[in-house]
Order: C-alpha cells, then structure tokens, then sequence
C-alpha cells in the first residue's frame, strides 16, 4: 500500500508536464489564431466581449494533455491499452470542437461524430459497463447480462455527452470553464488517490490519476491566459476535450461496480451540472426551446444582479471548491449515506435556486444586457 505523499510524488510530473506545455503553447495559440484570423467576434448577445479574442487556446490545452498521457504511457505508468482509447478519444473530440471553432459544423453532424467517438471508447475501455450492476444489486435487483451492459453503455454514453455540453456550457465568461475543470480535476485526483492508497485497481488506478493530474496542470497553465481579461478562448477544442475527460472520470470511478465513488465524481461535477440544468428548467418555463442559447445562465445572473465578471468567476470557483468538498465526504461514509448526501445537496440546491428567483424565465429581464467584458 502507498502513501498519499508517494502517490503524488510519482504522479506530480505529469501535472508539472501538461502545465509547463501549457504555459509554454498558449502565447503560439494566440499568434497562430491572429495569423489565420482564428477569432471570436463579439456580437453583444451571446459574445459580448468587447474586442475579438483569439480562439485556438484548447488546442494548447489537447496537446499538453496528450503530451502527459503519453509520457505516461511511454514511461509504463499506465498500460498502453487502457490509455490509449482515452487518448485518441480526447483528441478526436477536441478536434472536432476545432472544427467547430472554425467552421461551425452543424450540431446534428457534430453530436453524431461526438457520439460515434465516445461510443468506440466506451466499448474500448469498457468504462462504466456496470453502472446498472452496480445500482441494482443492492436493490436485490439482477437484469441478465446484455440488458445490463447495453443499458449501463447507453448511460455512459448520456452521461460523457452531458459532461461535455455541460462544460462547453459553462465556459461564458474568462477563465470560468478553465478555472472550475481545474478544481474538478484536482477533486478527482484526490478522489483517484485516495482509492490508489488501497489499491483499488492496479491498472485502473494509474489511468484515473494520469487523467485527472493531466487536466489540472493543463487547465492551470492556461489559467493565467484566460482569467479576465482574457487573452484568449479555449472555444470548443478545449471545453468539449475537458468535459469529456471528466465525463470518462466518471465512469472509470466505476470500474468495481461500486456506486459510491461514481456519486462521489458526479458530486465533484455538480456546478457544471446544475448550471445546465438550471438554463434548461428556465428555458422551458419560458416555453423557449432547451437547446436555445441565451445569456442567462447561472453567472450571467450573477453578473446581471451587479457582481463583476472577475466576482462572479470567484464565486464559482467558490461554489467549484464546495461541491468537490462534498463529493469527497464519500471517502469517510458509507454507500447509502452517500446516495443520500448527493440527494440531499441537489434538492438543497434546487430549493436555494428557487428560493433566489435563479429559475425565473428569461423574458423578464429581456431589456438587461450583460456588460461587455472588461479589456
């Protein structure tokens, strides 16, 4: 068994690794993304920046990623086969988020592909095949075999899709998205350690510490880019690559069958999550469709009810740090009271966002716009 201090001895050069590229590739992102005309145009409804930003920061973002996995890969931290699908399915979706960035593809044409990539790493990886298992056990309840797998791959399959749209959602204003996937990763990290500790899985392990420290250091390298004022976006390239790393944490949390880490990693992920939601829920209350985008999300009222951009993005990071916390609590309690504590918190925080007029639909604030970003 190891040490928590020799865990993050040994994995520390990863997140080191995919800071430093980071750090090192984003000023080339901007100079790229001027030379190629590679820029978000501001048009006061859904971008209301105040100048155009260079997009192309999610492609600094996949390649110092990439570059951890594969050092890891090629030093035999993780075994190849486990990696790999991960990889080639990271860097597929953020290449298809490029594609958008630049080209803007249809959405139906964009879901197909997405789906198409996760689907072959679900059934590479076989990540989150017992999710069903794992909740109906307990219950005394035994599905056979095929029903079993084929409904747990379709829930993964809706949970790593929902990762990704969520945290494509929520990159609205500077440094939001990067900031509050950086605490998400360090959370999984703690969550991945912890389980390395007992030696939960001796091929699992490596992947779910590899991944997660990965998406730390990157996100933190380019943190000091995109924090208001931002210099640059990481645009799709890099929301979709981080949203599906976290949605495939999720379900790797899940690899013993045991619900209570996979309700640990979603608690984690529970900001993304509600902010979604919370514009879906208003969206139809609006009788709009869910799909619209708009400038009401969560942090949009926030900065609509008089915080600054740089406030609101604190507060979030805030509320980031306060969910993962609780997510974590799973390491101390037992599976039950874990369930509970996770349907606790979002019925908690169902009622706070009523109670505080956050789901109250759009139309009413129709004429208050939000404030060009700050340059």
């Amino acid at each position: 068994m190891e040490s928590f201090a020799a865990i993050l001895h040994k994995y520390q050069y990863f997140g080191v690794a995919a800071f430093i590229a980071t750090v090192f590739l984003t000023p080339l992102a901007i100079r790229a993304a001027h030379r190629f005309g590679v820029l978000d145009v501001p048009d006061q409804k859904l971008k209301p920046h105040a100048k155009p930003i260079p997009y192309l920061g999610g492609t600094a973002i996949c390649v110092a990623w990439a570059l951890a996995v594969t050092s890891a890969m090629a030093t035999g931290t993780c075994e190849w086969h486990k990696m790999l699908p991960l990889l080639l399915g990271g860097v597929g979706m953020s290449v298809l988020g490029l594609i958008d960035d630049m080209r803007h593809i249809s959405p139906k044409i964009r879901l197909l592909a997405g789906t198409l990539m996760i689907a072959a790493v679900l059934i590479s990886t076989r990540a989150g095949f017992r999710l069903v298992d794992s909740v109906l056990e307990p219950l005394g309840v035994e599905l056979p075999d095929w029903l079993a797998t084929t409904a747990s791959f379709l829930l993964g399959l809706f949970i790593v899709l929902g990762a990704c749209n969520s945290t494509n959602l929520i990159d609205g204003l500077d440094g939001l998205s990067t900031g509050v996937t950086g605490v998400i990763s360090l959370g999984f990290f703690l969550l991945a350690a912890h389980l390395a500790v007992y030696g939960y899985s001796s091929t699992g392990d490596p992947v779910r510490l590899v991944l997660a420290v990965a998406m730390f250091g990157a996100t933190l390298g380019f943190l000091p880019w995109n924090f208001n004022p931002a210099k640059i976006f990481m645009g799709d390239a890099g929301s979709v690559l981080l949203g599906f790393n976290c949605g495939m944490l999720i379900l790797l949390f899940g690899e013993r069958g045991i619900p209570r880490w996979v309700i640990g990693a979603l608690m984690i992920f529970a900001l993304p999550v509600f902010d979604t939601a919370l514009a879906m829920v208003r969206r139809w209350l609006a009788g709009r469709s869910i799909f619209e985008g708009d400038r009401s999300h969560f942090y949009d009222q926030l900065v609509q009810r008089g915080l600054s951009i740089r406030q609101t993005v604190l507060v979030c990071y805030l509320l980031a740090i306060i969910f993962a916390a609780i997510g974590l609590l799973v390491i101390f309690v037992r599976t039950w009271h874990a369930f509970f504590i996770y349907l606790g918190v979002c019925l908690l925080t169902a009622l706070l966002a009523w109670a505080t007029g956050l789901v109250q639909p759009e139309e009413p604030r129709r004429n208050k716009q939000l404030p060009p970003e700050e340059d």
